[in-house]
């Protein structure tokens, strides 16, 4: 099990989330999991983020090996992220919508 802050697991959750969706709509894998530094701009959830707060947050799923980082702040999901939101949510995209649900004020 991976100890993350409640933000991480957030964050984690919205783009686990955007790669589903981005895989029911037939990207592949590769591009699916690649995320540019404005990711967060167009999500319910995560827009009213402050950008040093997104950063802050991607840092911290970097340290656990959950995702890629570059300098930039575009990131990448890695095997060990979508392992662990797989086996977290196995009924897929419904059950992680559900979920991210819950955080929309």
């Amino acid at each position: 099990m991976v100890d993350l802050s409640k933000d991480a697991d957030k964050l984690l959750c919205c783009t686990y989330k955007m790669y589903l969706e981005r895989r029911k709509n037939g990207s592949s894998k590769d591009v699916a999991k690649n995320f540019n530094e404005t990711f967060n701009k167009d999500d319910k959830i995560l827009s009213s983020w402050q950008d040093d707060d997104v950063l802050d947050t991607l840092h911290e799923l970097y340290k656990a090996e959950l995702i890629r980082l570059d300098l930039t702040g575009n990131f990448s999901l890695k095997p060990a992220a979508i392992i662990y939101m797989e086996n977290r949510f196995k009924n897929g995209l419904n059950e992680i919508t559900d979920f991210i649900s819950k955080f929309i004020p």
